[in-house]
Parts: C-alpha cells; sequence; structure tokens
C-alpha cells in the first residue's frame, strides 16, 4: 500500500513537472468506465490511445485504439510512448504489463468496481494518478449525492422486485446474467434482486430459464445498440414484464462499467422497476 501510494506520489510530482515544462504527459487507457473517468475529468488532452472497451464519449472515436483489455499488445501500447498505462485488474496479459513496466511504463492496474463506493473510489484514484485529486474528490462528490437520491427513491418500493438481466454481446452471443456479475450488482444498487437463481457469471441462455424467470421488470445490455433482436426471442416477449413495458434496452457499458455513468445507469434500470404495489404476484 505504502509503495502504491509513493508511486503515485511520484507520478503526480512528475506530471506536474510536466505541465510547468509545457510538456503533457501522455496517458493510454485500458478500460471504458478509466476512460469515462478521464473525460469526466476534463483531462482528455492527455489520452495519447484506448483500447476497444473504451467507446464513450464518441471523442474516443478519434483516438489510437491499441487493442481489447484482455489481450493487451506490448508493441501497440509502448509504440503510442506512454508515460501512464491506467487499466483494471482485468487487463491482460500479465506478461506483457510486465514488459512495459521494464520499458519505463507506469503500469497501474485499478480494482474493479461493483458497489457505488467502489466506483467513487476509483474516480479518485483516477484523479490522483493525474494530479487533479481535488477536482477528482468534487466529482465524487457530486456523484454520490446523485447516487443517494435514487437509492432514496428506490427504497420508497417497499420491495425487491425480480429482474431478469441479459447481456446481448454480439455474433449472437446472448447471456443471462446471474450472481456475481457487475449486472447482479446493478441491481442491488436499486433495490433489486436477480430474477435467474442459483446461476453464478454469464451463461448462454436457456430459453425454458427465461419462462420461469417470472421477472418484474427486463433489463438488456448491449454491447452495441441493436444487438438484440426481440423478434428472435419469444420467450422474452412473451413475459408480462415485457408485455407491461418494465423494460429496459440499454449500452453495455452505460450498466455494466460502474464508471462515472453509474447514476444515469441506476436511474434509468430504477424507472422501469414496477411500483411495490405490482411487485411480484410472483412472490406472493
Amino acid at each position: 500500500m505504502i509503495s502504491r501510494v509513493l508511486g503515485w506520489l511520484l507520478l503526480a510530482t512528475a506530471i506536474a513537472s510536466s505541465a510547468q515544462a509545457g510538456d503533457s504527459p501522455r496517458v493510454v487507457t485500458a478500460d471504458g468506465a478509466i476512460t469515462e473517468i478521464v473525460y469526466r475529468l476534463g483531462l482528455e488532452s492527455l489520452l495519447v490511445g484506448v483500447d476497444t472497451t473504451s467507446g464513450y464519449p464518441e471523442q474516443t472515436d478519434s483516438l489510437p485504439k491499441i487493442g481489447y483489455l484482455r489481450a493487451l499488445p506490448f508493441e501497440g501500447v509502448l509504440a503510442l510512448k506512454p508515460d501512464l498505462l491506467i487499466t483494471s485488474e482485468q487487463a491482460a496479459p500479465e506478461e506483457n504489463l510486465e514488459r512495459l513496466a521494464r520499458a519505463g511504463v507506469q503500469v497501474e492496474k485499478l480494482s474493479s468496481a461493483r458497489t457505488p463506493d467502489a466506483a467513487l473510489e476509483r474516480i479518485v484514484s483516477v484523479g490522483e494518478l493525474l494530479g487533479q485529486q481535488e477536482r477528482a474528490q468534487t466529482l465524487a462528490s457530486e456523484l454520490r449525492l446523485q447516487i443517494n437520491r435514487i437509492q432514496q427513491a428506490s427504497q420508497s418500493r417497499g420491495s425487491r422486485p425480480k429482474v431478469l438481466f441479459i447481456l446481448a454481446a454480439g455474433n449472437h452471443s446472448v447471456m443471462l446474467a446471474g450472481e456475481e456479475t457487475a449486472a447482479s450488482a446493478l441491481l442491488d444498487t436499486v433495490g433489486a434482486d436477480n430474477a435467474v437463481s442459483g446461476l453464478k457469471g454469464y451463461k448462454p441462455v436457456n430459453r425454458e430459464a427465461i419462462l420461469a424467470s417470472q421477472p418484474d421488470a427486463i433489463v438488456i445490455a448491449e454491447s452495441t445498440p441493436g444487438q438484440f433482436a426481440i423478434g428472435s426471442w419469444p420467450e422474452v416477449e412473451r413475459l408480462d414484464a415485457w408485455q407491461s413495458g418494465h423494460r429496459l434496452v440499454a449500452d453495455g457499458m452505460l450498466l455494466l462499467g460502474f464508471g462515472p455513468r453509474l447514476p444515469d445507469a441506476m436511474a434509468a434500470v430504477n424507472e422501469v422497476l414496477p411500483a411495490s404495489s405490482n411487485v411480484s404476484a410472483n412472490d406472493s
């Protein structure tokens, strides 16, 4: 812990020195949520490259893409001559990250976030790394207020609706989100439960499991817009929750990233959850 703090202090000092000398540090981010944090802090001018999970905001399209978070290329990253690579614990392969560190790149792997507290802590960590701790603390405080308001509203239901969460990841890959996933963690932030019991992680969709889930609401996370075709899933369309309009189809990074758009994700899910008077006749 002490060595990590010292590393942050040294990097912040180096960034400050570079700014005074008129030189901007070169930063690469490999994690969509981390990239969003850099933009929300107004520090996007430092970015010289991002990974392929970084598609928001649209300005990321103009930056070089270094590859996928879990398959980061040594040469592709090093070619951008970064001073700092900020990524998450999901980054791989470890061998390439170690090679980058030996080549003089400051490699920082931040913990994944599955709670609002962890999401806000990650924002502060990015701010510390980039020498803008005060700005990051301000952003985290603003987001905390928004999160608290949404959670207070969700608590007024007085019961926990059951939600069927589906991940549409392209190439006909449609999966159910079980426990111990970012999807299930998001549901918990708004006082809802996963409608699929006895399932951990993301598993290929079982059409019988869809019908058996009897959810109060349905949330579908798409990796790109339009990937989930409801016409191909009559089992979903047949559910009362879909028929009654308690459904949400939205961007996967928004819903699962636990980045600075977390309050937006929570509000979007909370909006499609039924009022307590409508929650599960399935539970009675």
